[in-house]
């Protein structure tokens, strides 16, 4: 039988978690407080270090589990140059990206209750173009083509500025999280202020009447710029940027969870780091 914790041990962590909470919640509060930590945060990423202390940690667990292993009946022989460490994946839950893993499960939602004959994807991520080729015939356009050759996909360099494609003639496209990074270069694009109103109306001009178009960039409530990273938009500012079509559906992801455009007037934004879920249809 399993013993059960030590009363310290638990009243320890729900201490720590209450003064953690408590102290996000002071600086939450205080806008100017809350950016400037942000800021840090962000330019501190770009400069740091690997976390020594749990390298050296993993690392030490590696050579007690090796030499465990080795102890155990029936274990293989193990070479010095077979050694292949892997020291950071002893994480409480999978490591993941909630905000790329809904809003792709959004979208190929989409895609699949149409199920268009043909879709174009414009920048969204590899795994997303991969699955939907499987299910349909798709071509990924990106200034950095897809290294693959698979069946039922086409991969086109080019531009999200110049799309490959004739007038109204796509009956499905999707890019994710794309628009809002055009014009700042972090992609080697060249710079250019209004380069997200480019890629909207390019986007806009190729969709076909009756077509279906998946995009999403990140909302907050006034609209920046946190060069060279990415833009945010309000949400009626994004919405006009697609004058021509009409639009379908709306969802929001923020903190791992999805809340419809009805929330948004409820939703806590926090610096621009809600992901807006927009479908978006050229009117017959």
């Amino acid at each position: 039988m399993k013993e059960p914790a030590a009363p310290h041990v638990k009243s320890t962590k729900k201490k720590s978690n209450s003064f953690k909470d408590g102290i996000k919640s002071f600086i939450r509060s205080r806008p100017l407080l809350h950016s400037s930590a942000l800021f840090v945060l962000r330019i501190g990423s770009s400069l740091s270090m690997p976390n020594v202390y749990k390298i050296t940690r993993g690392y030490v667990s590696y050579f007690k589990d090796l030499f465990r292993y080795r102890r155990l009946p029936g274990a293989e022989k193990i070479r010095i140059l077979d050694l292949y460490p892997c020291v950071l994946d002893k994480t409480a839950s999978t490591p993941l990206d909630l905000n790329y893993f809904l809003q792709d499960t959004w979208a190929a939602e989409k895609v699949f209750e149409t199920h268009p004959a043909f879709h174009v994807d414009v920048g969204s991520t590899a795994l997303l173009v991969g699955i939907l080729s499987k299910f349909t015939r798709v071509c990924s356009v990106d200034i950095r083509p897809l290294p693959v050759e698979m069946e039922g996909l086409e991969s086109r360099t080019g531009s999200i500025l110049s799309l490959p494609f004739p007038d109204k003639t796509l009956e499905s496209i999707s890019s994710l999280c794309v628009i809002e990074h055009i014009g700042l270069g972090r992609y080697g694009d060249p710079l250019d202020p209004g380069g997200t109103d480019r890629a909207a109306k390019e986007l806009e001009r190729v969709l076909a009447v009756g077509g279906n178009l998946y995009v999403s960039v990140p909302i907050d409530p006034v609209g920046r710029i946190f060069f060279n990273a990415h833009r945010s938009f309000t949400f009626s500012s994004f919405v006009k940027k697609f004058s021509q079509l009409e639009l379908v559906d709306v969802s929001l992801i923020q903190n791992g969870q999805i809340f419809s455009e009805a929330d948004l007037s409820a939703i806590p934004f926090i610096n621009g780091m809600v992901v807006g879920l927009f479908h978006f249809s050229r009117p017959h």
